[in-house]
């Protein structure tokens, strides 16, 4: 009988160890489905973060939109109303009008002035006419 009690001993020595070895795997297994359980947890709350971060950006995303179509529609009727305006080029024409028509600095002629103008030209050209016709009938003479 010391033999069975030996196999005895050597079979309850086996099942404490296996019970010792299966509490330990329990306790392991309790260990990673709490990790896990944590690690899920972690999980849904950053995608729930991210869920509203991403919802933020596509709402302010929006309010551009919506500034960017409401800039473009300003710039649109600027420059519809900027058309409206004079240049600079067109206001120095202007300017440049002004100063010739300007009868303080331009002088302007009266009719009768430019008819004695006239007169007095004519005059020259007939007298250039007068002395052509006397060189012409007085060959001897030799002009200088």
């Amino acid at each position: 009988m010391p033999q069975q009690q030996d196999i005895i001993n050597q079979v309850v020595d086996r099942v404490n160890d296996f019970n010792r070895r299966i509490r330990d795997l329990e306790e392991k297994i309790r260990n990673l489905s709490a990790r896990v359980n944590t690690l899920d947890d972690t999980l849904m709350n950053k995608t729930s973060s991210n869920k509203d971060d991403i919802q933020e950006v596509e709402d302010r995303m929006g309010e551009m939109s919506d500034r960017i179509a409401n800039i473009e529609v300003d710039v649109k009727n600027i420059n519809r109303e900027k058309r409206k305006y004079v240049t600079s080029q067109e206001l120095e024409e202007v300017e440049n009008y002004m100063d010739l028509m300007n009868p303080i600095n331009s002088s302007f002629m009266t009719e009768s002035e430019v008819e004695e103008m006239i007169e007095d030209k004519l005059e020259e050209i007939a007298e250039e006419k007068k002395q052509r016709g006397s060189r012409d009938q007085n060959p001897d003479r030799t002009t200088s």
